[in-house]
Formats: C-alpha cells, structure tokens, sequence
C-alpha cells in the first residue's frame, strides 16, 4: 500500500512540476501607441497605451525567471483589409454610431485554415439594398463595391458562395476601424519594448477578407491558428496576459484560452499592463469585468514583481514556490484519499 501511494504521490508531483507558464504580450505595436513608436508618431490606430511599456519591461528585466515562453502577437494587415472603414466608405469608428457594426456574411472554409476564410459585405450580397439602412449600418449611399472597393470582393470565396448558395453562409458584423498597422506600415514593435530573439511571435489579421482580434482565432470563432497547439505541446498551462487593448484583443484572447475551444488554461490578466482603446475608462472597467466572469483572474504589475523565482534548494522543473506548494498539498491529498 504504501508503495502505490508513494506511485501515485510522485505521479501528482511530476505533473505539477512538469507545468509551464507564458507571458503573452497582445498587439503591442507602433500602429497601437500614441507615443514611443519607432517613427516618433502617434499610430495608425493609436490608443494611450504607452505607459504600460515600463510595465512590461519591469517583469521582463526582473522576472524573467517566471516565465518558460514569451509570445508577442502582432496585427499584421494586407491593405484593404475588410476591417477598415475605408474599404466600406464609411468613417473610422462608424459601428459606434448607434446602428451597429456592418453586417456581413461569412463562410467556414473546409480546410479549417484561417487563411481560407472570408467574409462578404451583405450590402454586396443584397445587391447594394437600402431597404434597411435607416437602422443597420450601410456603405454610403453612391457606394459600389464592384466600382469604389473591388479588391473586397474580387477573390473573395464569400462574395461567390454567400450570393449562390446563402444558407451554407452565417451572419455577423465587422467595426469599423482606421487603416492600421499595415505588413508595409506600423504593424512594427516599439524600440522601446525589451524583446528577446526567442520570443514567439503570432500574427493575425493577415487574411484580407476575414479579421482576428484574439492571438488563438478568428473574431467568428470558428478557425483557429496554431497557437494553440503550440502551447499545448509545450505543456504551457498558465498565462500572464498583458498589452492592447484591454476591451478589444486583450479581451478576445482572454475569453478564447478560457472557452471549450482551446486548452485549459490559467489565465491572468495584468490589469495595469493593458490599455482601452480610445482610453476608455467604462469600456476598460466592463471589459475587466467581463474577463473576471469568464475566470481570468485579475493582478497587477506589483504582484507579478511579488512572486518568488526559483529558491536554490528546489529542482529546476519547479519555477514557482507555490508550485512547491501545490505539490505538497497534492501529496497530502492523495495520502488522505488513499487512508480512506
């Protein structure tokens, strides 16, 4: 008896010891910041969000040891990107205006490759219909894409499949945003940023047809990118999120580690290390909120800098004290179930 409980305690150990922790750092990027970008100029879509760069290089600089990976994710647009107001005529930030953001309708391509997914403006597909754009936000009304935004339609596997055959389409909406951080543009890191050459680096958006706001999937949550197989084959379970912008990508990562979609994931959300868009002080209080319901556990910069690294007398598996501390409780457990 005694020797299967000692199995099944080291068992236990094991697996906690074996655990690992990233440090995801979402869009911190020149086209996101007002200031301490690498050209010396606000960002194509700037947010204030500068001051959560000393943040983050205070816990790189000083608690390294925390962390086994560290993933950058990058926004990283094609131009005339189907997020951009512009390639709908319509003003940056027109889905705030009260109508609503602009519909479109989407395919689930087969492959289940991100990259062959697209969406199609349901203006297009209703044949420039104005019937209800009193209440659902329109392109203007002397807009044509086949004339004004070809690039949007012409390639675009929706555009051919939601006209022919609507019903294998699904419904949802697109914001409308300013043209930002284009591959040829600010999509760039701030030389202001501590990077490591091994960081991992995750680019989304890059499909001109289709946006993503999360680092694990696209906004219609039906695609996903590697990322997530890539934590789970490095046995990573437990993420420190920071970066831009607390409401929009922060928040869409943050609830995708924690759906069924992915891996089980710890998540924990480093408040004062991410930024609203447009600053926001409601958006960023609801989206910390929201992120709080779905599990995301709340801290700050200063409990990060809090945590112990490796103690000297613990084997290099066990990063964290309180590893050390779940496997002793692990181990008094397994005794008492096996006592029982």
């Amino acid at each position: 008896m005694t020797s299967q409980i000692f199995a099944l305690a080291l068992g236990a150990a094991v697996t906690l010891g074996n655990a690992k922790t990233a440090l995801m750092l979402i869009d911190v990027q020149d086209c996101f910041l007002e200031a301490n970008t690498t050209s010396g100029n606000a960002g194509s879509l700037s947010v204030p969000a500068s001051h959560i760069i000393p943040l983050i290089n205070s816990i790189r600089e000083s608690k390294s040891c925390l962390f086994d990976k560290v993933i950058r994710t990058q926004d990283y647009h094609p131009a005339k990107h189907i997020s951009f107001a512009s390639t709908h005529g319509l003003l940056p930030f027109a889905h705030t205006g009260g109508k609503g953001a602009l519909p479109v309708m989407c395919i689930t391509p087969t492959s289940g490759n991100t990259a062959d997914a697209s969406c199609c403006p349901t203006y297009y597909l209703n044949n420039n219909s104005r019937t209800d754009c009193d209440t659902v936000l329109c392109p203007p009304s002397t807009w044509d894409y086949a004339v004004n935004m070809a690039d949007i339609i012409t390639g675009n596997a929706a555009c051919t499949q939601c006209m022919t055959n609507p019903s294998s389409c699904f419904s949802t909406t697109q914001a409308m945003w300013t043209d930002h951080c284009l591959q040829t543009g600010d999509s760039t890191f701030p030389p202001s940023l501590i990077t490591q050459s091994d960081d991992i680096i995750v680019q989304k958006g890059g499909n001109q047809y289709v946006d993503a706001y999360s680092a694990f999937m696209d906004n219609t949550q039906n695609l996903k990118t590697s990322l997530d197989q890539s934590l789970q084959s490095e046995g990573i379970n437990t993420l420190y999120v920071a970066g831009i912008a607390t409401d929009v990508c922060v928040h869409a990562t943050v609830r995708d580690a924690l759906s069924s979609l992915t891996g089980n994931y710890t998540v924990k959300v480093i408040t004062d290390a991410t930024a609203a868009v447009l600053g926001n002080e409601a958006n960023y209080n609801n989206a910390i909120a929201e992120m709080t319901t779905l599990g995301a556990t709340m801290i700050t910069t200063a409990d990060v800098l809090s945590e112990p690294c490796l103690a000297a007398s613990v084997s290099g598996a066990w990063k964290h004290s309180s590893l050390v501390e779940s496997v002793i409780v692990s181990l008094v457990l397994v005794l008492l179930h096996a006592i029982a």
